[in-house]
């Protein structure tokens, strides 16, 4: 497996097992604990970032391979990876849903709503868990398709 998807992969999972941790915290706690929150919402952003390095890395590694467009924002990765298979096409918009919170962690940190913010700890840590059994299985195929190819 190329060694920047594997440690991006890695650094996903540590980001995921934070992220977990925090899901425990109460509402309330989230809430009005800034420093929990802003633990959160950084892990968050770079949990997705993490998706979006190892969508940009296959996506370079299958330029020369495959007919790819050369991806203009980070949600046209995943449009991207979708059309490679190796994400499935109706998980594409929810990885499109995820590099628009990300903008908005980064640009519009002051505006974030802290419940927003803990429904997604609460419900959507799943989608990385999804994108990353995807992504493995997708490198899995593609090596031994390679191997095929031989």
């Amino acid at each position: 497996m190329d060694e920047r998807i594997l440690e991006q992969l890695k650094l996903l999972s540590r980001y995921v097992i934070f992220l977990n941790e925090l899901s425990n915290v109460e509402k309330l706690s989230f809430s009005q604990d800034f420093k929990i929150r802003g633990s959160a919402e950084r892990y968050l952003q770079l949990a997705i970032e993490s998706c979006i390095n190892i969508g940009n890395r296959i996506l370079s590694l299958q330029q020369f391979k495959k007919p790819i467009k050369t991806p203009e924002t980070y949600a046209d990765i995943f449009v991207e990876l979708g059309i490679l298979g190796a994400i499935p096409t109706d998980f594409v918009e929810t990885m499109i849903q995820m590099t628009r919170f990300r903008n908005r962690l980064v640009h519009l940190y002051w505006d974030m709503d802290p419940d927003y913010v803990y429904t997604i700890v609460q419900s959507h840590l799943t989608d990385f868990d999804s994108f990353k059994s995807n992504i493995i299985d997708y490198l899995n195929r593609e090596l031994i398709s390679t191997r095929h190819a031989r």
